[in-house]
């Protein structure tokens, strides 16, 4: 069984990140945004090749994105201003 929505959230916030470099890219930052963004959208669950099918087709769609980017800027605002990082250690680019 698998959430697929949160290969859309992971897409998305790599899209996020690529147009915010003013966003901390420490991994316990953008664990946080992805942990909060899926905990305020719906998961999509597929268990069976069937389902897995649906599930993939409604990644492409436009409003399950816009829903996901929605959640990540939110998420991003909330971790940007609360971040649960040592400050003054020295941070490294992921991906």
């Amino acid at each position: 069984m698998k959430n697929y929505m949160e290969d859309v959230i992971r897409e998305v916030f790599a899209e996020v990140l690529k147009n915010n470099p003013d966003f901390c890219q420490c991994e316990k930052c953008k664990q946080d945004v992805l942990a909060l963004a899926l905990s305020k959208i719906k998961g999509r669950y597929a268990a069976s090749p069937e389902g897995e099918i649906f599930a993939r087709v409604e990644q492409a769609d436009r409003q399950v994105r816009t829903d996901a980017l929605l959640a990540i800027m939110q998420a991003v605002q909330q971790v940007s201003a609360n971040p649960r990082h040592d400050r003054t250690a020295d941070f490294t680019i992921d991906k």
